[in-house]
């Protein structure tokens, strides 16, 4: 982690489909709109991981939902601690509305998406590939 560079904590929001399959959510980035991301932030004073997770997805993707489990993966140079959230309800007027575009993917365009991004972020791949780890064992023990 680089001097000053805070501790990250986000979410890769998910839903399921027909219970056979998953989508995630992604949002846009204010930096770059036409690169995706997951949502995520620092901690405000008084805030555990969880509560950032929650506030940060609700505020950046304008979804709320459950924190499901930690995501375990490693990027060089990089301080993240994701979870997964399964969505349970989306607002059509959240607060950064009018900065991000959220978009419901299936794993497929996901890696799509990440692959387009390798050299820039790869972190978006390395959490997207811990994500389906655990949803896909998740859809195997469900059958």
């Amino acid at each position: 982690m680089s001097l000053g560079e805070q501790l990250k904590y986000g979410s890769v929001p998910y839903r399921w489909v027909e219970n056979t399959d998953f989508e995630v959510l992604m949002i846009s980035s204010r930096k770059d709109p036409s690169r995706w991301i997951f949502p995520k932030g620092t901690m405000e004073p008084d805030e555990g991981p969880q509560q950032v997770v929650l506030r940060e997805t609700e505020e950046e993707a304008g979804v709320t939902g459950s924190i499901q489990e930690r995501l375990h993966f490693e990027t060089v140079g990089k301080q993240q601690t994701m979870f997964l959230l399964q969505v349970h309800s989306h607002v059509e007027n959240w607060i950064e509305e009018g900065e991000r575009t959220r978009r419901w993917m299936s794993v497929e365009e996901a890696f799509r998406v990440a692959k387009q991004m390798r050299d820039s972020r790869p972190e978006i791949h390395d959490v997207l590939v811990a994500a389906v780890d655990v949803l896909g064992k998740k859809l195997v023990t469900s059958k």
